[in-house]
């Protein structure tokens, strides 16, 4: 009888345990998937940009070869970001969040916005560097400007 209470209770202490681990290792996934959804792209855009200029700066005949070499020495750095991103994400929204996120994101909905939002016309980006040019414009007026 002794042996049958000790066995009860040990499952019943693991039991909440494990479902919290499923439920840490769901959240992880849902993160990393909401991520890749929503994050990778812009990543990817400013990745291949940045990884663009410093092959730019090189002769033209070596150009390709250092794209590719770079391309893949920062794999590493970009996957760590992505941790970095999902591990935030499954930190700052419950399951049920992940889940309607991933949801959304996944929908061709979430990903046009997802486009949209990473390919604004130049139009959109022109206005964008004008305010934030009024804005340093107006921070500068208003404490003197650097010093």
């Amino acid at each position: 009888m002794k042996t049958l209470r000790a066995v009860l209770l040990v499952a019943a202490l693991l039991i909440p345990a494990a479902a919290h681990a499923d439920e840490a290792s769901d959240k992880a996934a849902l993160a990393r998937q909401v991520v890749d959804f929503a994050v990778v792209p812009g990543l990817e855009k400013h990745f291949g940009r940045m990884i663009g200029q410093a092959a730019e700066k090189l002769p033209a005949d070596k150009r390709d070869a250092a794209r590719a070499a770079l391309t893949t020495e920062s794999a590493s750095i970009r996957e760590d970001l992505v941790g970095v991103f999902a591990g935030y994400y499954a930190d700052s929204y419950s399951l049920s969040e992940l889940k309607e996120l991933a949801a959304f994101y996944g929908s061709p909905l979430g990903r046009k916005m997802v486009q949209v939002q990473e390919n604004p016309p130049e139009a959109v980006n022109m206005a964008v560097q004008q305010q934030i040019l009024k804005l340093v414009a107006f921070l500068s007026a208003t404490t003197g400007g650097p010093r």
